[in-house]
């Protein structure tokens, strides 16, 4: 049937469709789904939205709200304008890959990012912002997220697919040992009990990052999600596959407790490259630690810092034995510091023990009280040669030790990563009911988790990372509103202490050219 005019001049909002049916034009939802068989995203349609009359859309009462969301006059715009101007190829990107829900990803992955991570606020927030202007007609009330949820969750191909690219651009990558996320959800098919770092034994699943390598940051590219009972290795190999990265180009980063023999073999076994620490007291280096720098090989400065370096060739591995002076002298200080304290406690505790003998009231025997002697010099330096050193050992053998080195302080990196990623923007528990909404939050998550290292590696870039936090910052901005007027937005007095931080990271919080308004 031909439609009427007023159905033709209908402004259709993204993501809808109009149908004829029964005499009469309705509005519906319409959704992508990933479809594994046509391994590409297929289009569904969702529920009514209303009815499309001479008089315009009549909703139906259900979704009031969607088609006619509340639009403060008065919006936030200085963290949305920051962000905005430093993730143009993030949209491109999903505009690429998500057509048909872009949009929604990234306002919600901003949301989260500037103002809150739970989901139950977003719409606030989404109102009372300069999104709900750049792209209207969203909803994120209840009913509509966790459809949204839903739908992106199916597409793992897609998010697959972005992740790729991304991993296509880049030369070298960091694979670090699984972080454990604690999941509330006894429905969630890759969350199992057990212990995480903080002896929580509660369910949880393994989530595995790849970092690329740059010159002081490790910057996140892929992400998958794990039983919590996989062993790292095998979700190494698997991750590898799956991002299509070459092994040679990638080189496994973990931790102390990741150092076992049979680790080493089942990394050997899978052909990856490792920089992984030694615990000290470690065989390679008993008996081969120099009694002081002038003992060591090699010596360079790291950030500042004197680092010594002691090479030790094993068959197919090297062991690299560091010695960080500034380390040294904090731990000499530490053992001084107890040392002294420890004699003090000793030296009262003798005192009093003679004064009570002289008065015929002693509690000490003879032995103890003869034990009761202050460490000497010697002594509280006991078992502690290794003071100030970090040992590693790697079968990168063609790295020299600044190199491994260097390679080795991406870790903290990405120890600032996984910091953001739960401390300070709260993703380290996850309340989803399904397998498919995990899988949409993990994804928001890593896309907000992106637009937080950006601003945290832009605040260490102007050497401001002592005196603002990322949450300073986002706090910082949101105070900057603005206000429509005749069709334009005038942006409101921005206080001093705003101003000052906006010339920090060159921000013009009067300039809303950038947003495609």
């Amino acid at each position: 049937m031909e439609k009427p005019d007023y159905v033709k001049n209908f402004a259709r909002p993204a993501n809808t469709e109009i149908k004829f049916i029964r005499g009469h034009w309705y509005l519906y939802e319409r959704r992508s789904v990933y479809d594994p068989q046509l391994g590409r995203s297929k289009k569904i349609s969702g529920n009514i939205l209303g009815s499309i009359t001479e008089q315009g859309l009549v909703p139906s009462k259900a979704r009031r709200e969607w088609v006619n969301p509340v639009l403060n006059d008065v919006v936030e715009v200085g963290a949305v304008s920051y962000i905005y101007q430093k993730t143009a190829l993030m949209r491109d990107k999903l505009q690429k890959y998500f057509p048909d829900i872009w949009q929604y990803i990234y306002t919600a992955a901003v949301i989260r990012a500037a103002y809150d991570c739970r989901f139950r606020r977003m719409q606030l927030h989404y109102e009372g912002s300069i999104l709900s202007y750049i792209y209207p007609n969203l909803s994120f009330m209840p009913g509509s997220i966790t459809e949204f949820l839903n739908t992106l969750g199916r597409m793992r191909g897609v998010i697959r697919g972005y992740m790729q690219e991304m991993v296509a651009e880049h030369e070298r990558f960091l694979l670090f040992d699984g972080h454990r996320l604690l999941s509330a959800s006894h429905t969630v098919d890759n969350a199992e009990c057990g212990y995480d770092s903080k002896m929580r034994y509660k369910p949880q699943i393994n989530l595995l990052y790849m970092f690329t390598l740059g010159e002081d940051i490790g910057y996140p590219v892929y992400y998958k999600q794990y039983l919590g009972s996989t062993l790292d290795v095998s979700a190494f190999s698997d991750i590898l596959k799956e991002s299509t990265a070459y092994a040679d180009n990638c080189t496994v980063i973990a931790d102390k407790g990741f150092a076992s023999d049979d680790d080493f073999s089942l990394l050997e076994e899978c052909g990856l490259k490792y920089v992984i620490p030694l615990k000290r007291g470690n065989r390679f280096v008993k008996g081969h630690v120099p009694a002081s720098p002038f003992g060591y090989e090699e010596a360079f400065s790291f950030n500042g810092r004197g680092i010594h370096s002691l090479t030790l060739p094993g068959e197919g591995f090297h062991i690299h034995l560091f010695l960080d002076t500034d380390l040294l002298a904090q731990e000499i200080s530490d053992v001084t510091k107890r040392t002294e304290k420890y004699n003090t406690a000793i030296g009262r505790r003798k005192e009093q023990e003679l004064k009570r003998r002289r008065k015929g009231k002693g509690r000490l025997t003879d032995e103890e009280l003869e034990s009761l002697e202050p460490l000497t010099v010697k002594e509280a330096y006991v078992d502690k040669e290794e003071m100030g050193t970090i040992t590693l050992k790697t079968n990168r053998t063609e790295l020299n030790a600044f190199q491994v080195y260097s390679i080795y302080k991406q870790r903290q990196a990405i120890e600032q990563f996984f910091k953001t990623y739960g401390d300070t923007m709260s993703y380290e528990a996850s309340y989803m009911r399904n397998n498919y909404t995990e899988e949409a939050w993990l994804f928001l998550n890593h896309l907000s988790s992106m637009i937080g290292v950006n601003a945290i590696e832009e605040i260490a870039s102007i050497g401001e990372s002592k005196n603002i936090s990322y949450k300073d910052l986002v706090q910082t901005l949101v105070k900057i509103k603005a206000g429509k007027t005749d069709e334009k937005w005038i942006v409101y007095p921005v206080k001093k202490s705003v101003q000052k931080l906006c010339e920090k990271i060159q921000l013009n919080p009067y300039d809303l050219t950038g947003l495609g308004l």
